[in-house]
Order: structure tokens, then sequence, then C-alpha cells
């Protein structure tokens, strides 16, 4: 055999092991992906069995009191003693034996239930203490002991042209990643691990309509037959109207009663009717009520007299009962204190509000289409900073599905279900301002970064991870060089967290890694030395960066460098992920050392995009892309206030009463962060 041909041989080899292992991680995947949607249908059946079962039992009792009744009539009516009832004790011997039989299933299915989620774990825990055992086989294997000529031991196999210590690492790596990828989305902390979620790679969603895999959705409110559930049209008749406790009382109080009568008006004019406003308001932690009535006169001429509502007495709500008080009470409720609609209507009945909860809903949307036009003011002062943190999460929400590549928005199916889709958070942290953006139905795309940067007009660091969306604004430090006279560029730094994360969870089965881990928790403390050293004196921060963490990052730099040319992707597949994606960040981190202002990481966005992934936990969805904007509107505002410290009720109650009056360009002094608020006349 020529040396051609052993190459030849060799390559193969290690393509088809290569084969293997892919198919073999694509397989195990698969099957974790299988199990845990066998288990959330498990838990659904086991929902919908327990909702029969309450059903099956409300309906059994009704009959059993049918029966009672008609036992007591026919007892009375043959003994001519009146009514009787049944004993409990015949009660009981009739329903024994189907209540019985109820329980009986009911305890069957929690234990067929209970049977498969512990299977599924068991699979689990089998496939890691698979590779544990391995792993310990190896490092227990004598030298040459269960060798064979094709590499394989008596506790397992070894790839050909890999030595057990290669096989140990490549184990320990895979083990490490599926540890990682059990919870969902990995974490450094276990804190906010939830294994509900499934692992979805974010870079392989939605770039431009290209690549993408067909959307996972739920769907909801069937009916048996298979079709989405109708609602009753209303439109055209009359919709009966709730009982307002604290409406009825303030009719017969006088000091809730305000009356107007025209001015001007002839001796011999006589009241013809009138007409009655209703004000409620929140006013010193207590709802109250107004009955504004304004009479109407006509004299024997035929001329009216009656009076327009005065301007102190409009609702800047509009033509609704409640004033914006109570509307920013609930937009603070549901948006800050995270309260649901059912506890909002709940709250109200307390108080002698009995409001439904389509009423509810509709003030919050209400509240936030008010809001919309700070939008525009908020983003242009983002992006004057010249400094943006950006970051995306996912939302579910109730709509169609987007087109692929080559679809058109008429040839998608009209169904409405609930899919994954993007919303993207924007935070300036030298003025503490944030912005949520919901765009186009939620599309992470390309288009959607670059319509929010469209009004750049200076120099601009996008912070941010390396997703391909953002990859159009790399920038190196030569290429800065040469375009320094542009103003208007836009240049992406790099997370060094993001670099991070990937080799920490390698560093317990890689020196290499731990390495890594370990000169990047250094850089983030010189670098909190250094800002608490020299404050807002950005030019000496610069100076003492390219000084301390200048040489720390090009250690890194080499390191990467010597693991890129001497690791085998068959052997540390993990790895070499790793350092691959720390390569293609490191230049757009060497800006940091230019730029005293930059951060090295984006936790700030980090944090403030908690926000939406509580809601996400508590709420589940939003019921319309048109919900998702909303939704963006009410974080946003609400994690302004808190940056501030801003009262939120008391921020809402000014917004609302001055929004409608304020030019466009004065809608920046509503911003949280230049509000300053007027004394409203107290006119209720």
């Amino acid at each position: 055999m020529n040396k051609k041909s052993y190459l030849c041989s060799m390559n193969k080899a290690e393509e088809q092991q290569f084969s293997i292992l892919t198919s073999e991680l694509r397989n195990e995947r698969s099957e974790r992906q299988e199990a845990q949607k066998k288990a959330i249908l498990l838990e659904r059946e086991n929902a919908v069995l327990k909702s029969k079962h309450a059903d099956m039992q409300r309906r059994l009792n009704e009959k059993m009191d049918e029966v009672a009744d008609m036992v007591r009539q026919m007892a009375g009516y043959m003994m001519g003693k009146g009514p009787v009832t049944l004993s409990d004790s015949l009660r009981n011997a009739i329903v024994a034996d189907v209540r019985e039989e109820f329980e009986s299933k009911l305890r069957e299915e929690r234990e067929v239930h209970a049977r498969e989620v512990q299977s599924m774990k068991d699979q689990f825990a089998v496939m890691l203490a698979a590779k544990d055992n391995e792993i310990a086989r190896l490092r227990a294997k004598d030298g040459d002991d269960g060798a064979s000529a094709h590499g394989t031991t008596t506790g397992g196999s070894i790839p050909d042209g890999m030595t057990p210590e290669d096989r140990i690492r490549q184990l320990e790596q895979q083990k490490a990643k599926y540890a990682a990828e059990a919870y969902g989305q990995g974490t450094e902390s276990g804190k906010y691990n939830h294994g509900c979620q499934e692992p979805v790679s974010a870079d392989d969603l939605d770039q431009e309509g290209a690549d993408v895999p067909e959307e996972r959705f739920v769907e909801i409110a069937r009916k048996v037959s298979g079709e989405i559930r109708q609602r009753k049209s209303m439109q055209g008749q009359r919709k009966p109207r709730n009982p307002q406790p604290l409406i009825e009382a303030a009719k017969g109080d006088r000091d809730c009663l305000i009356t107007l009568r025209p001015e001007n008006m002839p001796e011999d004019a006589y009241e013809i009717g009138e007409d009655v406003t209703v004000r409620i308001s929140w006013v010193g932690g207590h709802f109250r009520c107004k009955r504004i009535v304004r009479k109407k006169y006509r004299d024997p001429r035929g001329n009216y007299y009656h009076v327009n509502l005065p301007d102190e007495y409009r609702n800047p709500m509009g033509r609704e009962e409640v004033t914006e008080s109570v509307i920013a009470l609930v937009y603070t409720l549901h948006g800050e204190h995270r309260m649901t609609v059912s506890e909002i209507v709940t709250f109200l009945r307390s108080h002698g509000l009995n409001y439904s909860d389509g009423a509810v809903k509709n003030w919050i949307k209400k509240a936030a289409d008010i809001l919309a036009p700070l939008d525009e003011a908020i983003q242009e002062e983002i992006l004057a900073t010249g400094n943006d943190h950006v970051d995306e999460s996912t939302l579910e929400i109730c709509d169609r599905r987007l087109p692929n590549k080559d679809e058109k928005e008429d040839d998608v199916e009209s169904d409405r279900h609930y899919f994954t889709r993007w919303m993207f958070c924007h935070h300036a942290p030298s003025i503490k301002l944030t912005q949520f953006v919901f765009f186009e139905r939620g599309r992470r795309s390309r288009k959607a970064v670059e319509c929010y940067f469209k009004n750049v007009r200076k120099r601009l660091f996008a912070h941010s991870d390396g997703a391909p969306m953002y990859k159009c604004y790399d920038v190196t430090a030569k290429d800065l060089e040469k375009c320094s006279e542009v103003a208007d560029i836009i240049i992406r730094i790099a997370c060094l967290v993001h670099v991070r994360r990937p080799f920490f969870k390698l560093r317990d089965c890689s020196s290499d890694a731990r390495e890594i881990v370990g000169a990047a928790d250094l850089i983030f403390h010189l670098d909190k030395q250094i800002k608490g050293k020299w404050g807002g004196d950005f030019n000496r921060i610069a100076q003492e960066r390219v000084l301390q963490i200048g040489p720390i990052l090009l250690s890194i730099k080499n390191k990467l460098d010597i693991l890129e040319r001497e690791l085998d992707q068959a052997k540390e597949p993990e790895l070499v992920k790793a350092v691959k994606y720390a390569l293609k960040e490191y230049p757009c981190l060497l800006h940091c050392l230019q730029n005293g202002a930059l951060d090295f990481s984006n936790n700030c966005v980090e944090r403030e995009i908690r926000r939406l992934a509580k809601y996400r936990n508590n709420s589940f969805y939003a019921g319309s892309p048109e919900g998702g904007v909303r939704l963006a509107r009410t974080l946003t505002t609400f994690a302004n206030c808190k940056a501030y410290n801003i009262d939120p009720y008391k921020y809402l109650c000014d917004v609302f009463r001055r929004i409608k009056n304020t030019a466009k360009d004065e809608l920046v002094n509503l911003v949280a962060h230049r509000w300053q608020p007027q004394m409203a006349v107290a006119a209720y």
C-alpha cells in the first residue's frame, strides 16, 4: 500500500467515524425532543381527564339531587307526612360504585403519567451514565490489555486514529454539552433553568426568510370537529350593562353631583331634559364618582339653550366613564405589578366598580396606544448617546405563519396558532434608557436592526452578540482608522461574556477552556478596578486598558490561534466550535481598548430584557402581533420609570393629560429621563 492510498483510507475512516458520531448525536437529540413532547402531551391529557372528572362529578351530584327530590316527593305522597329526605347512607350506596370507577380511572391515569415521566428521566440519566461509564473504562484500562488491531477494547470502542485520552476528552465535552442543553437555554448558573424549554439555536431562525425551519405551533380553542371556535357577533345589538354600585350610590349623594345650567337664559324658558356625564377617578386610595348634569332648556319662541362640557371636566381618555387616574392605575397594576386582568376585575369589584374583563383590556389597550408617540422620541434619545446595547428574546404570539423565502403573503394559510416570535431590547447605559421593539410581526432579521438604526446621524457603537444579523456592522481597528472621517458609521462591539460562555461549559473537562475562562474573568476584574479608580475619565480608562488588559487579550488570541491549529474537529468538536466563535468575535473586542466609554460585556441589556422573560413565564403569550407592539411599549414605559425611581402611576397620569397637547418636538420632555411633573387642577 502506497502513501497516497493509505492516507485516503485514513481519511475515509475518519469521515465515516465523524458521520457516525454526528448521526448518534442527532438521534440522541431527536429522542430527547420526542420524549419531551410525549411528556407535554401526557400532561395535557392528564389535565383533560381531570376536567372531565370534575364535570362528570358535577353532573352526578345534580342527578343525585334530582333523584333525592323525586324520592322525597314520592315518600311524602305515599305516607302523607309531607316531604322527606334521603338518608346519607342510601345516597352513598347509590353513588359508591360510580365514584369508585371514576377514582380508579383517575389513579390509573396518574400512575401511567408518573411512569412515563420517570421513564424519560431515566433514559436521559442512562445517556449521561453511558458517557461516564465509557470515560471510566477508558481511564481504568491498561495501555495494552484488551486492545485489538481495530482499536477496540473490552469495555467499549475507540475510533480509528484516536487514543483513549482523545476519546475521553471528546466524551467529556459531549457530556458537558448534554448537561447544559438538558435545561433548554444554558446559563452559567442553574438559577433560571427551566426543564420545559426546548433548546433552539437562535442563529438558525429567520435570517431574512432564509433557512427558516417549519414553525412549531400549539393549536388552541378548537372544537371537536377541528374548526376554530368563532365568537358570536354582537354588532348592531344592544348590549346589557353591568350594574355599577358606585354610580348608583352617587345618584343619591349631593356632594357627588355637579349641575350646570346655561347662562343668559330668558325667564320664560323651561327645562326639557338633561345630559348626564359620569366621571370616575382614583383619589387618595379611593374611587370617587362625580355626576355632571347639564340642563337643557327651550323658550316659547323655539330657541334651545344648553351647556357644553367645560374643559376642566373633559376626560383625556375620550368618552370613557373612568378618568386617566383609573386607567393609569389599571395599567400600572398590570404592567408593573403583573396583576392579571381577572385579578384587576376582582379588585375593582371590591371597590364598587362592576366592569368586565373586556372593559379592562380595552383600558390597557387605550393606555398603550396613547403612549405610541413617545416611541420615536425614545429611539432618538438612545441613538443620540452613540452607545447602544442590543439583544433579543422570544415570545409566543397568536398569529399566522410567516411566509418563507419563496412564498408570498397571500400563499400562507390563514389559520392562527401560537408561534415563536422575537422582541428586541435596546439600552443606552449613559442615560439609563431602555426601549423594547417588536418589529414586523416579530421577525428576527437584519432588516429589524437596520430599520432601528436608519436615522443614525453620528458614530454609533452597537453592543451585541455574534448573531449573523449584526455582522454587517463588524469593523476592525484598521478599517476604523481608514474611515475615521466618516461620522455616521455604526461599529459593532462584541460581548466578552458570550465569548466566555461556551468555554465555561467545558471548563470541567478541558484545561484549555479553564485557562481562557480564567483570562476572561481577570479582564472583568481589572476593568472594574480601572473604572472604579478613574470614574468618568474615559481617556485615562482607555490608556489603563491598553496597559493592563491589552496583554491579556493578546495572550487569549495567541492561545486561540494555537488551539485552532492543533485541535481535531472529530476529537474535540465543542471546543473547536468555541474557538472559532471567539476568533470571529475577537476583532470587535479590541474597540474597547481604544474607547474607555465602551463595555466588554452586554450585561446591562441582559438585565433589562429579564422583564420580557418574566412576562413570558407568567403570561405565556401575546394575543396578536399588535398586542406584541403594545407589550413592547408597556415594558419600555415601566423599565424607564424604574430606572429613574419614578412612581409609574403619577407619571402616567401626567403624561395622559399632556401628551395630546404636546408638539412633536417637545415629546422628548415626556420621556422618563427628562420628565418634570406639572401640577394638575383637581376637577373631580
